[in-house]
């Protein structure tokens, strides 16, 4: 995969003995930091880097010691963190690592205006107490019918952070699950405007305001991002769009996949030629899951092996377009909880990123 900067280096004229020397210096820190980088991804094939965005994986690997993991997603988080200056949004359905709520902490101790919402089944947590007694504000979604379901943060209302991950042991270090983090102050703004809608105006559900100022974004490499909240915005229409859309291929890795009509979408896809390829959260297989209704008419689909939870909410089409976020693929993402969901366009290093995932965790020989 291609590595992609948006870095540049501004010179001024060379005093006439240096003329020489500065250039071939330029030129050999650059190859110098250019193999680190390729080195670095290379033994990093989960993880992909680029101008406006960064994708990352949790490394599930039996019997290696969390703390041994310096690529973690809590330690990619901590460290993203460490850069906010002014503001940090947070609405995190669950919050019990220590050291990301540390890292809360040490921000609002340096003058960073920290502010959180939770889902009220935890609000109780300890962490969550660690950051009220530190003068943090807390809010939560009282009770509404229907969870608090986000895991999205913004930092200086320039970077989105968002994707499956739970901010927990569990959710860094034994399950599968993967996170985005975006540079465009538009999606910022779509994202930050949702958690004030639920940290101020305590609108929850179908209660908060459909409108999204920038529904559409593009990055500066072309990244076409499509924001969708629910239940406020209408979420199943886009992706019947995107599935119907498909003319080679979609893949899918599903925590939780019981929304009848997305799975009949994929099933007619298959019909008519689409290869279509699935995981499932194994402790998710039920009654009501389209697990069963997809082996049955012939698509290859398998529960996953993990001894955590595939957590995973991703559907990708034709191999360059990514569909991500905390929906799972239900009833109740579509109609009653807080939730977030980016179609992401026009970026194959993005699709190839999610697919060497899929691929790990659907291996060729089942």
């Amino acid at each position: 995969m291609d590595i992609y900067s948006d870095s540049s280096v501004d010179s001024a004229k060379p005093e006439k003995g240096r003329a020489k020397f500065i250039p071939f210096l330029l030129i050999l820190c650059g190859a110098v930091a250019l193999g680190f980088g390729l080195r670095y991804y290379n033994e990093k094939p989960q993880e992909a880097t680029g101008a406006s965005w960064e994708v990352y994986f949790s490394e599930v690997y039996a019997g290696r010691l969390a703390e041994d993991n310096p690529y973690s997603l809590e330690r990619q988080l901590v460290t993203k963190l460490t850069t906010a200056t002014a503001q940090i949004d947070a609405a995190l359905y669950q919050l019990n690592s220590a050291p990301i709520t540390d890292a809360f902490i040490e921000a609002h101790r340096r003058g960073v205006r920290v502010r959180l919402v939770t889902e009220t089944d935890y609000i109780d947590e300890s962490q969550i107490k660690r950051l009220q007694a530190a003068g943090i504000p807390v809010a939560d979604d009282a009770g509404h019918d229907g969870l608090m379901h986000h895991k999205f943060i913004v930092i200086d209302e320039r970077y989105v952070w968002t994707g499956s991950y739970n901010i927990t042991y569990n959710g860094a270090y034994k399950n599968n699950n993967n996170v985005i983090w975006i540079d465009s102050v538009s999606l910022a703004y779509n994202f930050t405007q949702e958690f004030r809608e639920m940290f101020l105006a305590k609108q929850f559900g179908k209660s908060s305001d459909p409108f999204v100022q920038y529904p559409h974004v593009t990055l500066s490499d072309g990244t076409q991002i499509s924001t969708y909240f629910a239940p406020e915005n209408a979420t199943i229409r886009p992706l019947l769009k995107e599935i119907a859309s498909a003319k080679r291929s979609i893949h899918f890795m599903a925590f939780s996949f019981t929304h009848d009509a997305l799975g009949q979408a994929m099933r007619d896809s298959f019909k008519s030629g689409v290869a279509v390829q699935g995981v499932f959260e194994e402790r998710q297989v039920n009654a009501y899951s389209e697990y069963e209704s997809m082996k049955g008419a012939g698509i290859p689909v398998i529960q996953d092996r993990n001894t955590g939870s595939m957590h995973h909410k991703v559907i990708i089409i034709d191999e360059e377009t990514v569909i991500t976020g905390s929906y799972n693929f239900s009833k109740n993402a579509e109609t009653r909880n807080s939730e977030n969901l980016l179609i992401i366009r026009e970026n194959h290093d993005i699709a190839r990123a999610y697919l060497a995932e899929f691929d790990r965790i659907f291996p060729t020989k089942n």
